[in-house]
């Protein structure tokens, strides 16, 4: 993962957005209520194959709880924007911010009291979404900032190009006619 320390010379890191241990709250309660009935089925000695099935697959369902909780990260630079989401199956997306096409929140009403949300960055044909986020209406107004001043950079080099290459044209001319 693209961490501060691994930033370009020359680039400042805005805003970092990882999971905190309050997105864990829910996944912890569906884990203790997970070992509560394994226990409760080894007490009455209800041991068998469908329980057990049963079991494997609440412990799975579980696991989906907190992977992508622990796995998804997002860290915007003044330059691009770096984000990772997912444990076995990864999506990665670093781009600069001059790419980024649009920046989009959902929020659960739980999300809302929370303030945490799903992350959806667009680039030229792709989507990639972010859970979790925390500060998710946060990230996304420091993100749309930094859009407009690099937009606003970006013009201002063009003007600046543009601005020179009349110089040009307008000393070349001069020389011609003399």
């Amino acid at each position: 993962m693209a961490r501060k320390s691994e930033l370009a010379e020359g680039e400042k890191l805005i805003l970092m957005a990882k999971s905190r241990w309050t997105s864990f709250i829910l996944p912890a309660l569906v884990l203790a209520g997970y070992i509560a009935l394994w226990h409760t089925i080894q007490a009455h000695g209800e041991d068998t194959l469908v329980v057990r099935l049963i079991m494997v697959a609440f412990g799975l369902w579980g696991v989906r709880f907190f992977a992508p909780r622990l796995a998804t990260y997002l860290m915007l630079t003044d330059k691009r924007i770096y984000g990772e989401a997912g444990i076995l199956v990864t999506k990665t997306l670093d781009v600069p911010l001059d790419r980024v096409g649009g920046v989009y929140v959902e929020q659960t009403p739980l999300g809302r009291l929370t303030g945490r949300g799903t992350v959806t960055i667009t680039t030229a044909g792709s989507q990639f979404e972010f859970p979790y986020i925390p500060s998710a209406v946060k990230f996304r107004d420091a993100l749309t900032r930094q859009l407009e001043l690099a937009q606003t950079e970006a013009d201002r080099r063009h003007t600046q190009a543009l601005a020179h290459a009349i110089v040009r044209a307008y000393r070349t001319a001069e020389r011609s006619r003399r």
